[in-house]
């Protein structure tokens, strides 16, 4: 705490001093701010210590991202994806983790790649849902994206299993859009369409592939992960529910 007189004046104003890490570097900063009058050095001295913690200039929180090694956006989402891939607990499927891979190539990376993790906060996700909305992308492709974003920031943790730049996310400041599932395109197959589709699919190996596909209510993705065995195909089939339809 300092004055400009040489001793302490009780209608002064005082100044608290301090030093401050910058995030993702080992460099610091000298910051000076206004404590205002105060009528002794312990009040100056109270009001910064408020503050400080007001500000989380010493959190724990802010300790480890200011101390934490400048990686990218790029960097920890490239990291991410193959944790995944040996993830004991709740393990992601391969057509989950190949759509996550597609997402980032084709939006998060392109538009947040290169910013430092620390710099992906509620402004940097406000800017890409804008770039994403203004591009024509439907409310629940761009609810998925920033989730994906989320996930990546929040697979930073330290040696305590600790997130290292922990996020208060604020969906109405990142203009996050509404999902109405009342206005969500939803197309359906019929079974003429189905007919209509087998008989136009030359090649026998597809026609194999949408049958499983319309008979089991499997994903593409799920339907392709699978390994074929003798009677595997046969299994999936009779393990399905039954329809009203197949009883008759």
């Amino acid at each position: 705490m300092v004055q400009h007189s040489k001793t302490w004046d009780a209608t002064a104003p005082a100044y608290g001093k301090f030093w401050q890490d910058l995030p993702g570097s080992s460099q610091r900063k000298r910051r000076t701010i206004s404590l205002g009058v105060c009528r002794t050095k312990s009040v100056a001295r109270q009001r910064l210590r408020e503050f400080l913690e007001r500000e989380g200039v010493n959190s724990k929180e802010a300790f480890h991202e200011n101390t934490a090694p400048a990686v990218t956006f790029r960097q920890q989402a490239d990291w991410w994806v193959v944790s995944l891939q040996s993830r004991k607990r709740r393990p992601v499927k391969p057509a989950t983790i190949s759509g996550w891979r597609d997402t980032l190539n084709a939006w998060l990376l392109p538009n947040l790649g290169e910013k430092l993790l620390a710099d992906v906060s509620n402004k940097a996700v406000r800017e890409l849902v804008e770039k994403m909305s203004a591009a024509g992308l439907s409310a629940k492709t761009i609810v998925n994206y920033v989730q994906v974003v989320k996930l990546v920031v929040a697979s930073a943790v330290n040696e305590e299993g600790e997130q290292v730049y922990p996020r208060t996310w604020n969906h109405d400041f990142i203009q996050l859009p509404m999902v109405r599932k009342d206005k969500q395109y939803r197309p359906t197959v019929t079974d003429a369409d189905l007919k209509a589709i087998l008989s136009n699919t030359r090649k026998r190996k597809y026609v194999m592939l949408f049958s499983l596909l319309a008979a089991t209510g499997l994903r593409i993705g799920e339907a392709l992960a699978f390994e074929v065995s003798e009677g595997h195909f046969a299994a999936v089939v009779v393990s399905r529910p039954r329809s009203q339809t197949d009883s008759h």
